[in-house]
């Protein structure tokens, strides 16, 4: 593992192995974890809100979620490949399986109106693994929940960066949780309510193109993702080389 700051903000590469070994300390240790999944839409952000920025510094992995940050390092000068990073969804369906598999409690807090809805994820979780143990809950009964159901894993799917400060207001609220995630949109994924983009696409770097395709409205969103977030990085490159 490696850890850079790009405009100032922590991003560190992961191999596979590496996250779950992490995985593993963390949910045996005494402390609580937050997991942030770093994108290029994060690094703009936290260009103006600089709590934002101190949430992901803070955070004990910030694992990087997109193309654009491997490229951002690599125009800096930094040897990285597509291999160091690890997406929200990807990270969603390595604690899941871990979960699983080690018999730890899982607590989802979705939107109380998202696209995928509890029974929706209870459906596809409880198909794929039957003995793990779950519940889901929104941001407004996750902590009772929690105090009930005594989880070890959070998983967080209120929406970026939402999630990721309502984790680190709340994790101390939830004293059995040993590692909170924010995940974004990954649960609509693994209910089938929204489609990845396929795997040639993300391994060409080209995700963010297959997502304007398909959702044109996410335009704005997008722009801030590829052309803002890259015209910071040149504009750091040529202040400081």
């Amino acid at each position: 593992m490696r850890e850079y700051k790009l405009l100032g903000v922590k991003v560190q590469t992961l191999a596979e192995y590496v996250v779950k070994d992490a995985l593993h300390t963390f949910l045996n240790s005494d402390s609580q974890h937050q997991i942030v999944t770093v994108n290029p839409e994060f690094i703009v952000a936290t260009q103006k809100d600089k709590k934002f920025l101190t949430v992901i510094n803070e955070a004990s992995l910030a694992t990087i979620d997109g193309n654009g940050i491997i490229k951002a390092l690599q125009f800096m000068g930094h040897h990285v490949s597509l291999d160091d990073r690890i997406t929200g969804a990807d990270l969603t369906e390595l604690m899941i399986e871990l979960a699983s598999r080690e018999n730890y409690k899982i607590l989802f807090i979705m939107k109380s109106d998202g696209l995928t809805k509890p029974e929706d994820l209870f459906m596809i979780i409880k198909s794929k693994y039957p003995q793990l143990e779950f519940r889901t809950a929104d941001e407004n009964t996750a902590i009772e929940k929690a105090r009930i159901f005594f989880p070890r894993l959070a998983i967080v799917g209120l929406g970026a960066p939402y999630q990721d400060f309502w984790i680190w207001e709340n994790l101390p609220k939830m004293p059995t949780v040993k590692v909170a995630v924010g995940v974004g949109g990954s649960l609509d994924f693994i209910s089938g309510k929204q489609k990845r983009a396929p795997k040639i696409w993300r391994s060409l770097g080209l995700e963010w193109f297959w997502r304007l395709i398909k959702q044109p409205w996410r335009i704005t969103r997008i722009w801030r993702a590829v052309f803002v977030f890259s015209s910071l990085v040149i504009r750091y490159k040529i202040k400081h080389q």
